[in-house]
């Protein structure tokens, strides 16, 4: 019988007071698995594994955890049989591989650092979606925007965090995801896709990461494998401005030039597409022979057209956390003042419902800062508070169809959008390399020549046999 693999997890085995091995799977392992609060279990050792599976009348049960930010309670199990000291050993690397009903734990395999292959198409149908795999994919809102294009399918997200394992498996039936360091990632779960979408780690390229410029941030080459594994045709990279001056990105470029010798890079700021959100951000797009390229054309979007704040939120502004600017942190950053870009006025940091632009929002949106934009009441001058996480969302962009699992707290919601991308610019991007893709599938299809075979199954889902 054949199981899709719903979920790859990657982490190190523990430890328990008596020195034994000891697993610990995850609310967000257990319910990409459809494994419920007080369900029985059972598990079976193997020469090479470890499995768990639904089972009648075991004394194993499935535990249950609680947060305050849960609406209710999620499942757990922490299991540390003396006999897993037969399979695994403390505080070693392991993938947890994870179906319906059906838990596979195994020992991390090794894999070839360099893994060479020839770009494989999709498929033989010229008129089927494309696919595409995120590393890392966040929460998911990329994906999101391309696949509101209507042209590609998501086959896999990858991130270390677990609400944006969550906020992905909520939002993406298809394909496979894996919640572990991609560094880790073995080939061998990486499906082919038509596209792979990159959006490296910002901390070493922010202002203050220009010190290290990506020297020993080491990304680049694991990205270059993963894109090699995955057969992809094209690549999406989004990132802060300076990733691209990275030597991170030499690293990548250099790498994968062989086999992507079409490299277009750009810097696009979300607002000069028509977004109410400022957010400039670097992106390049690279392809292999025979497949061109061009961005999108950024419009000069004539004032009078834009949206205004207040257009963007809707009716709903009323709705929130109002506070007082005297006598708080406000009436400090509002009174900030020197030749610096941190005062309020630069940043905007309070804006109107009239106004039509915002700052950029960032990660540690939820902590009050002058670098962000807060709403100021347009009844009462001495009341604002900060944007709801549905209303970030709405100045990013974000697909309607997108939505957070119910126990993701707001501040948690806030900071996956704040580490997310501007949904405008991904779309737009995303429509002229679904078009470069089609024009150069149609072009060989036009010409009867033959299309290379998949290597994996129709739908290309990662599936394991038991």
């Amino acid at each position: 019988m054949s199981k899709n693999i719903k979920l790859i997890r990657n982490l190190r085995t523990s430890v328990n007071k008596y020195g034994n091995p000891r697993i610990f799977l995850e609310p967000t392992v257990l319910e990409a698995g459809n494994f419920n609060v007080g369900e029985s279990i059972s598990y079976t050792y193997t020469n090479q594994a470890l499995i768990i599976i639904k089972a009648d009348d075991t004394p194993y049960k499935v535990a249950k955890r609680k947060r305050p930010s849960w609406p209710a309670h999620r499942p757990l199990i922490d299991y540390s049989n003396g006999d897993l000291a037969v399979l695994f050993t403390k505080k070693e690397k392991i993938d947890i591989l994870v179906s319906d009903s059906l838990i596979v734990i195994r020992k991390e395999q090794s894999f070839d650092l360099c893994v060479i292959k020839q770009p494989l198409l999709g498929g033989s149908d010229p008129l089927q979606k494309l696919t595409f795999a995120s590393y890392p994919s966040g929460a998911g809102i990329a994906s999101a925007a391309l696949e509101s294009t209507g042209y590609f399918e998501s086959k896999m997200g990858a991130d270390v965090w677990d609400i944006a394992i969550d906020s992905y498996l909520h939002n993406f039936s298809n394909g496979s995801s894996y919640f572990g360091d991609i560094r880790s990632l073995n080939p061998s779960y990486i499906p082919s896709v038509d596209v792979t979408w990159l959006s490296p780690p910002c901390v070493e390229f922010s202002s203050i990461g220009l010190l290290k410029g990506g020297v020993t941030e080491g990304l680049g080459a694991h990205f270059a494998r993963i894109v090699m594994a995955s057969n992809c045709k094209a690549i999406i990279i989004e990132q802060v401005p300076a990733y691209f001056r990275s030597r991170s990105f030499e690293h990548l470029k250099g790498l994968l030039a062989p086999m992507f010798p079409n490299w277009h890079v750009s810097m696009i700021d979300a607002y000069d597409m028509g977004s109410v959100s400022g957010r400039k951000r670097g992106y390049a797009v690279a392809a292999v022979e025979g497949v061109d390229f061009q961005f999108p054309k950024v419009p000069k979007l004539p004032d009078h057209r834009r949206l205004t704040v207040g257009q963007v939120i809707g009716k709903d502004w009323e709705k929130g956390d109002w506070r007082e600017i005297k006598g708080t942190v406000m009436e400090h950053l509002l009174n900030r003042s020197g030749n610096n870009n941190f005062t309020a006025e630069k940043n905007r940091t309070l804006v109107s419902l009239n106004d039509k632009r915002i700052s950029c929002i960032i990660a540690n949106y939820s902590k009050i800062n002058v670098t962000s934009s807060h709403l100021k009441h347009p009844d009462n001058p001495n009341l604002w508070r900060l944007f709801r996480s549905d209303e970030l969302a709405s100045f990013l962009d974000v697909p309607e169809d997108f939505s957070f699992p119910d126990f993701i707290s707001e501040s948690q919601r806030t900071s996956l959008l704040g580490q997310s991308v501007a949904a405008n610019v991904v779309k737009a991007i995303g429509i002229e390399v679904a078009f470069s893709l089609m024009k150069q599938k149609f072009s060989t299809s036009v010409r009867r020549q033959p299309v290379i075979p998949l290597q994996e199954n129709s739908n290309k889902q990662l599936s394991f046999i038991i």
